[in-house]
């Protein structure tokens, strides 16, 4: 708990620095390229039923860890509507604990995100120094489940979409809270599944360089 009250935190300061420094800088250039360093924090759970060879079975957990990487991104702004697309890489320490069972009996495991990178539009409306935006777009990552029979790994396509605020704080450095849903990975980490349904949520504070 005392890990995402710092997260909770250091969120709430930045927002609070973003809005009061934005609010007195004139009109800013969002027109460009950009990059910068972002961190924060990702929680999900996941479901899943398979038919293994002792029959039918199903696991379930949830788990959290921190997230870290880098972005890149262009801004064009088309009259008052700023249009865009970014990309990013981020390192994870997330891991779910997952229990279930099957035929063979219950068991327990260990799902963990090393890395996954997102490339997402992103549509925001700056006010000011100030923007409001939603993104939306694609993951790809790794995922691996460490098992009492074998170790599994496998990397995976999913959707994602959200939204955040971003803030100019100098002529040529920005901050922003996002927040990022990931919907359920496209390669299923178990041999014969039959449904999963897996969700994770990003939160995360960045700078960025504006070129």
């Amino acid at each position: 708990m005392r890990k995402w009250a710092s997260l909770g935190l250091a969120i709430a300061v930045t927002a609070m620095a973003t809005t009061q420094v934005a609010a007195q800088q004139a009109s800013p250039t969002w027109n460009g390229f950009y990059a910068g360093l972002n961190a924060g924090g990702m929680f999900g759970n996941t479901a899943t039923s398979f038919n293994g060879l002792a029959g039918p079975g199903g696991l379930s957990g949830a788990g959290s860890g921190f997230v870290g990487g880098a972005q890149a991104g262009y801004n064009y702004l088309l009259g008052p509507v700023i249009l865009g697309g970014e990309i990013d890489f981020q390192g994870s320490t997330f891991a779910a604990g997952v229990n279930g069972g099957s035929g063979f009996g219950p068991f327990s495991t260990t799902e963990r995100v090393p890395w996954f990178g997102t490339m997402r539009a992103r549509v925001g409306y700056p006010v000011g120094s100030v923007m409001p935006y939603l993104t939306g777009g694609a993951v790809w990552g790794q995922r691996t489940i460490d098992g009492p029979f074998a170790s599994i790994s496998s990397n995976y396509w999913t959707w994602t979409a959200g939204g955040g605020i971003e803030g100019i704080i100098t002529d040529r450095w920005s901050m922003k809270l996002e927040y990022l849903y990931m919907g359920t990975p496209s390669t299923s980490l178990l041999p014969g599944t039959t449904s999963e349904s897996t969700n994770n949520n990003l939160i995360r504070v960045g700078v960025n360089y504006h070129f």
